[in-house]
């Protein structure tokens, strides 16, 4: 049997403002397009060299804005630096607060996986060239660059299978820690669409939508739209994540990657190859086909390899009777993102099972009628389905990409866990990378607080003493319960003083949590500001 791996943390970015897993939840489940037109910031750079092309797609915002002081990135380095690599540093630490783990606490043995495609930015920079320029535009410096800024000391690297480039990096960190080479992994993908060559390229094969929809499996489906997008995952042993006291968001059961060989053309896909990934990954996990209930597909909405698709799911996962299986793909709220795609949509697919609610598909009206599911068990949901006993427990997900490589992954729920009490708590630390940015975490966490049942103030007191960094800017909040918390904070908030805030100084220790805890907080408040070059028309 494959080594279990426990999901422990994800972050997210994602078109229509999504930054939040939250948010990210909110828009699948109400089936929204989050596609749009093409952001001003992007036309601006290139002018008239994106006319004549389908422009409509899955952007995300204000991609050009960035905290540069909080990663120790001087303002001259941050405006070549690719806006990938520097979403990325983001995510990713987004994604270890998530995990309510701080990053010192691991870096010696953190791996880092990153899918990563485009380098479109590299098109923004003219005249000479500096130091700066090959570091921050190439391939390999997404993942070095995340690795050396936060003193990870895994196996870091960057991959590149097109489409399929950020499932295959998942299932490349999960091997890793399968065999001790790390023993926590950051593993994902990121895709920016930053200049307009590489649109027009892919224009040219004649597998873009002509009206800019994302269709999945639906019989109007004509054609892929392009999207951008995040998301990281903290990986971990499923042993060690029980052991550290982790909370587990899911259970990674089994992964595995193919190739479609020869076909028809390079990028025709291989139904036999597709579906045989999945029989071996299953038969690796020791999981039935009736166990998945949901499998997120990569359903990209072209009108002919959505069918090919559909072949390979129903030919592996298809049953005559018992509990029907549902298929859809978030590419229809996104777009396609790319090398980002096969991890939002891995992500995804933890939400379903966290929620215990399959999501609707959306842009779905009717079924391609080069599909015909009558008798396979398959079903496209049109609203929410709840997920009950009735259907199989686990969820999958595949990503396929233009360079013939295939990957696959099968996830369980978490396994229940004993809870045991937490101790009063009598207070909690709060830190910054400045001040102004400490003022603004310390209105979101009151905010939290003055919502938050007094049964629950221990384990967000004890998550926020041992599950994030440290940093230069700290107070120790002396608070027994919410509402006391929440009036210091929003003192500290103000820039006044309080009895019960005491300003931290850099090496003044704090009391240790005496248990692990791990709920939501608010996330950091980046201070970003516009980094980008002035590129002439």
């Amino acid at each position: 049997m494959p080594t279990p791996i426990a999901v422990v943390g994800m972050a997210v970015r994602a078109p229509g403002g999504v930054s939040s897993l939250d948010a990210y939840w909110s828009a699948i489940l109400a089936g929204r397009d989050l596609t749009g037109e093409l952001p001003d910031d992007r036309r601006a750079g290139f002018g008239a060299q994106w006319d004549g092309m389908v422009t409509r797609g899955g952007y995300c915002d204000a991609v050009f804005d960035f905290d540069p002081k909080f990663f120790g990135i001087s303002p001259r380095e941050a405006r070549v630096l690719d806006p990938q690599h520097r979403l990325l540093l983001e995510v990713v630490w987004e994604a270890f607060e998530h995990a309510a783990i701080p990053v010192a606490a691991v870096a010696g043995a953190t791996g880092v996986f990153v899918g990563v495609t485009g380098r479109d930015y590299r098109q923004w920079l003219t005249g000479d060239p500096n130091s700066y320029w090959t570091i921050g535009n190439g391939h390999s410096f997404t993942a070095g660059r995340i690795a050396y800024t936060l003193g990870l000391q895994g196996p870091v690297f960057a991959l590149d299978t097109a489409c399929s480039s950020s499932l295959v990096a998942v299932h490349t960190a999960g091997r890793a820690l399968a065999a001790g080479d790390c023993d926590t992994a950051v593993a994902g993908g990121v895709n920016l669409i930053l200049a307009p060559s590489t649109t027009r390229s892919v224009a040219q094969t004649g597998a873009l939508s002509p009206d800019g929809r994302s269709r999945p499996f639906d019989a109007e489906a004509n054609g892929f739209v392009r999207g951008e997008g995040c998301a990281m995952l903290v990986l971990k042993r499923l042993a060690d994540a029980h052991r550290d006291g982790d909370r587990v968001l899911a259970v990674l059961r089994g992964t595995g990657i193919n190739h479609d060989g020869r076909t028809a053309t390079f990028t025709t896909p291989n139904v036999s190859a597709q579906s045989r990934l999945i029989d071996a990954v299953l038969a690796a996990a020791g999981i039935a086909v009736r166990d998945v209930g949901y499998h997120e597909a990569h359903g990209t909405g072209t009108p002919l390899g959505d069918p090919a698709e559909m072949a390979a799911i129903v030919a592996a996962l298809g049953r005559a009777d018992g509990p029907p299986l549902y298929v859809a793909s978030v590419k229809g709220n996104l777009g396609h993102t790319e090398s980002a795609a096969g991890v939002l949509g891995l992500v995804k697919a933890v939400l379903c099972l966290q929620r215990r609610t399959i999501a609707p598909q959306a842009n779905f009206r009717t079924l391609n009628p080069r599909i015909d599911l009558t008798g396979t068990g398959v079903d496209i949901p049109v609203a929410p389905v709840p997920w009950d006993d009735r259907l199989g427990a686990c969820a999958s997900t595949s990503s396929y990409g233009m360079s013939g490589t295939n990957a696959f992954a099968v996830l369980s729920p978490a396994p229940p866990v004993a809870s045991s009490a937490l101790p009063a708590a009598d207070g909690f630390p709060v830190s910054a990378a400045t001040g102004p940015a400490l003022a603004v975490l310390a209105r979101h966490y009151a905010d939290r607080l003055a919502v938050l049942p007094a049964a629950d103030y221990p384990a967000f007191a004890t998550t926020a003493a041992g599950g994030r960094t440290r940093l230069a800017h700290a107070v120790w909040v002396r608070a027994s319960g919410p509402a006391d918390a929440a009036a210091a904070l929003r003192a500290v908030a103000a820039g006044t003083a309080h009895p019960d805030v005491r300003v931290l100084g850099a090496d003044e220790p704090v009391p240790t949590p005496s248990g692990r805890a791990v709920v939501d907080l608010p996330t950091y408040p980046w201070q970003r500001r516009t980094c980008v070059v002035d590129r002439p028309q």
